[in-house]
């Protein structure tokens, strides 16, 4: 009857309603579920005793999160806030962040340790895996600061380090050993695996990712293999697998073996949450046979999740946890069935017949091809919804590297260990490994490159192709032999094309749009009239702006920016824009002639060269397409005022964009040129008080002000003043922190 299942099925529905809905109060309804499973129990009835099972969970899971949340994290409400001094053990090496640099601790209070992640400015000591660190820092309670993240992970104190701190060295805390094994064999990573795949193999081996640039860990996700370098069930799966083999079949064997194996391997990794919960896993899968039980998919991973749950219910928010049990519970429970209903002709059978090793590898590619399809079948919505893309080439990719990731894996583990002793003989052999990394980066390269290798699903028309995919996804997992699979790919053809015709001419067929997308505290405007697609500024959020630029044209059928201007080399105007280049075909890139003490301007004229794309300087007014015109900067010095001005029109409807300047360089644009009244204003400076002059909005009359800005933003942007302002003139106002991603079309 699994009782087991049933159970760990209530408690988790209490975890979720506790953690996602009550915030851990009302937990004496808790009480109130116990009382009704006796009821139900006293029914006598197999489905009430079901019920009563699932009720016991569901009231021992909303009084365990009362519980603990009474206990463990109301103790932390007299540190919110405060700068209070921190005695704390480094678990691992500190990480780069955009604001400076982290890492992960161990601290006491109230007599109870807790996980920390205490965030600091560049420090001449950087402390290691076991060091102590002493400082003083203000501390925010985990999951008051972003419940998705911080204590779905753990994580329940959040501190920034005021002044400087004390690192004393050669701590041996039990708690930071994995993060040092971690740390070594990293170390040996980087030493026998050449530089150019060093990164992926690290991530691939320990899921740690740093050493991989934005550009190639994006690339991983398109293609649909980012669960490669994170540190997952697949791993774990992988080391099973082989240990499988080499006892020649014998699961007893091999659980025997393998559960320690499965326990250095997640001590390994330093212990991350992902490695825990995939050892957990698969050593309940391991205890099956040893218990001479047989194995219940179902019952494992409810069995799973419930042990993570009493340890921290909070990780139920855990996007890492939900995709990890949703992929494994697709391919136990679906992956077979599927594999089962591919028909294999008599001819082609005795082919494989004939040729042992052919038929090994098709089979194994088949394998690869159904697991990827029915680890959809419950992670593509949380996919949908977390992060918004739906990835098409997976299909294709999946059964193109599994099995080079998996000798890839092993193969690596076998070496780093080895390197730990024999330097020598690991650097001897990683070159071998390094060769199958460039073949699987190879592949991803090229796959992300495809049209429509993920579809992105801020656009209507893709987000109901995502839930027709998914329909039929469904449809091949429950009923597969009933599925004729010509018959399913052409009617997923059919909706893509569909759905690409409607978003393309949807797109295209207005007179214009003009649109300012949401990256953060930058600025990037895309504008596109007649045929023509342009874009203003991209930056933001580090390499994210030009990601967010890409996929919103993507997902509207433009794989082609015809000019890309940059009004200024500001980090939060350009540092999308190398993304950008890698993501779209850019015709021109259009810059303004001045020096820039960051290197913006010598990196972006690198990237154009390594893409084709050709580079034009401002220096005089230009018009670079029909109704878009560049005014030269009014200064040639090195700040907000050498920016260039655009001015795009379509009909009788204009668009001006400032960039940054202030407002004395507003004056000497207005003095230099006759604008007309203005439908649309592109605030500048993101609303700061030096710019957005009343000059300006008395000449240019403009009916809505545009304003790109950061939520929650350091700046204080925009200003009171700017927007009294603009009040006081009749304006609309409009701003991507409140509203989003803004547009306009006619």
């Amino acid at each position: 009857m699994r009782k087991l299942c049933w159970f760990a099925l209530g408690f988790v529905l209490a975890v979720l309603a506790m953690v996602l809905m009550l915030g851990g109060r009302l937990w004496w309804l808790g009480g109130i579920a116990v009382l009704l499973s006796v009821f139900a129990f006293l029914l006598r009835r197999p489905w009430a005793r079901r019920a009563a099972i699932a009720l016991l969970g569901l009231g021992f899971g909303m009084l365990w999160c009362g519980l603990y949340q009474g206990v463990f994290l109301r103790p932390l409400a007299d540190v919110d806030g405060s700068v209070v001094p921190v005695e704390a053990v480094a678990l691992e090496a500190p990480r780069e962040t955009r604001y400076g640099g982290s890492v992960l601790v161990q601290m006491e209070h109230g007599g109870r340790r807790y996980r920390a992640v205490l965030y600091f400015q560049d420090q001449t000591v950087q402390p290691e895996a076991g060091d102590h660190i002493s400082c003083n820092a203000k501390l925010v309670r985990g999951e008051e600061k972003d419940d998705t993240y911080y204590s779905g992970k753990g994580v329940w104190l959040v501190g920034t380090v005021k002044g400087a701190w004390t690192v004393t060295k050669g701590g041996n805390s039990p708690a930071s050993w994995p993060g040092k094994l971690s740390a070594k064999l990293g170390e040996t990573a980087a030493r026998i695996f050449p530089a150019d795949v060093a990164g992926f193999l690290r991530g691939l081996l320990l899921g740690a990712r740093d050493g991989m640039d934005y550009a190639q860990r994006n690339e991983l996700s398109i293609a649909g293999i980012y669960h490669a370098v994170a540190v997952s069930g697949m791993h774990v799966s992988i080391l099973f697998g082989m240990i499988l083999i080499l006892c020649g079949g014998n699961r007893r064997l091999a659980a025997a073996i393998g559960l320690p194996v499965v326990a250095f391997f997640v001590v390994m990794t330093g212990a991350a949450a992902s490695s825990v919960r995939a050892g957990c896993m698969l050593a309940l899968l391991m205890l099956a046979p040893l218990a001479g039980r047989e194995d219940d998919p179902p019952t494992s991973i409810a069995a799973v999740l419930f042990v993570l749950l009493v340890a921290n219910p909070w990780a139920i928010l855990d996007i890492g946890l939900q995709l990890s049990f949703a992929s494994t519970a697709g391919i136990l429970l679906f992956s077979g069935k599927i594999y089962r209903s591919f028909p294999v002709g008599k001819r082609f059978g005795q082919f494989l017949g004939r040729h042992r090793h052919i038929g090994w590898l098709l089979r194994a590619v088949l394998s690869a091809f159904c697991c990827s399809l029915a680890s959809m079948v419950f992670s593509l919505p949380l996919t949908a919804v977390h992060f918004g893309t739906v990835s098409l080439a997976a299909l294709i990719v999946n059964p193109l590297c599994l099995w080079a990731v998996s000798i890839l894996f092993t193969g690596g583990l076998v070496l780093c260990l080895a390197g730990l002793f024999l330097p020598g003989v690991g650097a001897a052999f990683g070159w071998i490994l390094a060769w199958l990394a460039r073949y699987v980066l190879g592949v991803v390269h090229l796959a992300a490159k495809l049209p429509f290798a993920a579809v992105y699903l801020n656009s209507a028309y893709w987000a109901m192709f995502a839930v027709a995919l998914y329909g039929l996804v469904i449809l091949i997992a429950v009923r597969p032999e009933a599925v004729r699979k010509w018959e399913a790919l052409a009617a997923a053809a059919v909706c893509f094309g569909v759905c690409l015709g409607c978003a393309a001419v949807e797109y295209r067929a207005a007179e214009f749009t003009f649109t300012m997308l949401d990256v953060g505290q930058g600025q990037c405007l895309v504008y596109r009239s007649g045929g023509r697609t342009t874009v203003v500024d991209c930056g933001g959020v580090p390499d994210e702006a030009g990601e967010t630029a890409a996929r919103y044209l993507q997902s509207r059928c433009v794989f082609r920016v015809d000019d890309l201007v940059l009004t200024h080399f500001d980090s939060d105007h350009v540092n999308g824009a190398l993304q950008l280049l890698r993501r779209e075909q850019v015709g021109t890139l259009w810059l303004p002639d001045v020096e820039d003490g960051d290197g913006w301007r010598a990196r972006l004229e690198a990237a154009a060269e390594d893409v084709g794309c050709r580079v034009e300087y401002v220096r005089e007014d230009c018009e670079i397409s029909e109704g878009v015109t560049l005014f030269a900067p009014v200064s040639g010095k090195n700040d907000n005022d050498s920016g260039v001005c655009c001015l795009a029109s379509a009909g009788e409807y204009d668009i001006l964009i400032t960039g940054d300047l202030s407002k004395m360089a507003e004056y000497r644009v207005l003095a230099r040129h006759a604008l007309p009244d203005i439908e649309l204003l592109v605030a500048g400076h993101h609303g700061a008080k030096t710019s957005t002059s009343e000059a300006l909005l008395e000449i240019t009359q403009p009916e809505t002000v545009f304003l790109s800005v950061g939520e929650g933003n350091r700046y204080g942007h925009p200003a009171a003043e700017t927007l009294e302002t603009i009040e006081k003139y009749g304006a609309e106002v409009y701003r991507t922190d409140v509203q989003g991603s803004l547009t306009v079309w006619r």
